[in-house]
């Protein structure tokens, strides 16, 4: 029975190591002589010490490799030094923040800039409602001067169909005082004077006045209700307005 290849070759080692034909005959079958290693190592304590033979021709024999291998050996050696620099080179630049960090900002970007897109379209809102009040006022007023005199032509739901009301949709049906208080706190302009604007208002919607603004044509019980909520949310913001100055 043949021996086992570790054996084997620690016999040739061996061998080889006795005297120079065996380590020239052993270099001939290996291509490379293999009685010139040391046989010592460092110990625990740093000082050299022998190896066993086990040791020894497992040490022979990966010294062996590596010669027969040397670009395999070199590329290795290159590819850790590389891997060693990158590593040097993350840990000298600052860390990027985590994926989940990048995504927040993004979310939180995108958040940012649909609010800014809803107070837009909420500012348009508005300012399209302001101005369909303010041009309705112009129209109402040049109707009621030309047909105030006219008994019965403005009497009633008729009457409360030409008044522009204080609220988005501008009908009498939507002039709840919540929502007439919306409207002037958020339908002016930006850049206006908010309570010189609603002493105008203020005027504007006293029940006597606009009473009288109707002229011969008697307005119906539940205009006049809503005529007069509308002057008492306007009376009170105005209020509200006149205190902090």
């Amino acid at each position: 029975q043949g021996l086992d290849p570790d054996t084997a070759f620690r016999e040739s080692l061996f061998d080889a190591l006795a005297d120079d034909e065996g380590a020239a005959y052993w270099e001939g079958v290996y291509g490379q002589p293999i009685h010139t290693y040391p046989n010592a190592k460092q110990g625990p304590q740093g000082e050299l010490e022998h190896m066993t033979e086990a040791e020894y021709a497992e040490y022979v024999r990966s010294k062996m490799w590596e010669k027969s291998h040397e670009h395999i050996v070199e590329e290795r050696k290159r590819r850790e030094e590389e891997r060693k620099r990158r590593k040097a080179a993350r840990e000298q630049r600052p860390s990027p923040p985590p994926q989940e960090h990048h995504r927040h900002i993004f979310e939180e970007k995108i958040a940012a800039s649909l609010r800014r897109g809803e107070q837009r379209k909420s500012q348009r809102k508005w300012q399209e409602a302001w101005k369909l009040y303010t041009e309705s006022w112009e129209k109402f007023t040049s109707t009621v001067a030309i047909k105030s005199h006219e008994e019965g032509c403005l009497s009633g739901k008729a009457g409360r169909g030409i008044i522009p009301w204080p609220v988005e949709s501008g009908r009498w049906k939507d002039a709840t005082k919540e929502d007439v208080e919306n409207f002037f706190r958020s339908a002016p302009p930006i850049d206006s004077d908010l309570a010189a604007i609603l002493k105008v208002e203020r005027v504007r919607w006293h029940p006597d006045k606009m009473q009288q603004r109707f002229g011969k044509n008697k307005l119906d019980e539940e205009t006049v209700k809503t005529i007069t909520a509308v002057f008492q949310v306007v009376d009170r913001l105005w209020g509200e307005m006149k205190g902090k100055r």
